[in-house]
């Protein structure tokens, strides 16, 4: 991985496409494949009890690839990759949402569900507390698009439109002026902080990188 930023080595940690994996090896018998046990993360059941359907999990393989002279390049990749996710594990460990703000604005788009989910749901519980009398419905629809439009305003510094969000809520700007502005700036402020929590912990490895390199 080359960094060029803590946003873009959050990224590739987490794309499957930058994986660079020792296919020499592997072609040469040279790699040691273990599979881990299949587990399900849901299942449905009907009236009587019985399981009708069930949601696999992803499957987990051990690998341990023995390489030769020369090859160790290849490796060094998915070797980085794993050391960024530790980093981004611990942030995890102290600071959940600010993780999932991570999670949802840099890592790839098949990574941000669940993150997003837990923000949506964060942002939430903080209107609910603010006792304002608004549809919750719409302020969820403003919500959802708040953590995309600061996600895209911190990753490329592109102005949140707001006739994006006026036309979310199906209103001009007099009622969004009225109504709706200064939910959105609450709602903004919400998110406004975490970048400044969760990019530290990447930026410590680089640096780390960085002087060893």
């Amino acid at each position: 991985m080359n960094f060029h930023s803590a946003r873009q080595a959050w990224h590739d940690a987490f794309d499957t496409t930058t994986q660079q994996s020792d296919y020499a090896a592997m072609l040469g018998g040279q790699t040691v494949r273990s599979r881990g046990p299949k587990h399900y993360i849901d299942e449905i059941r009907n009236e009587n009890g019985k399981v009708t359907a069930r949601l696999a999990g992803q499957t987990v393989y051990a690998t341990e690839t023995r390489v030769g002279k020369g090859s160790s390049g290849r490796i060094m990749d998915a070797c980085e990759k794993g050391l960024v996710q530790h980093a981004i594990a611990k942030l995890r460990e102290t600071d959940e949402l600010a993780y999932c703000w991570g999670m949802a604005a840099y890592a790839p788009p098949g990574n941000r569900y669940k993150e997003r989910a837990y923000l949506l749901n964060y942002m939430m519980k903080r209107f609910y507390s603010w006792g304002e009398p608004h549809d919750p419905l719409k302020v969820g629809q403003l919500a959802f698009y708040c953590i995309h439009s600061v996600a895209l305003r911190d990753v490329s510094g592109k102005r949140i439109d707001l006739c994006q969000a006026r036309k979310l809520l199906s209103c001009d700007k007099e009622e969004w002026d009225r109504k709706w502005r200064k939910i959105w700036v609450r709602l903004v402020r919400l998110l406004d902080p975490l970048p400044g929590i969760a990019l530290p912990f990447v930026c410590r490895f680089m640096e780390a990188c960085l002087k060893k390199s």
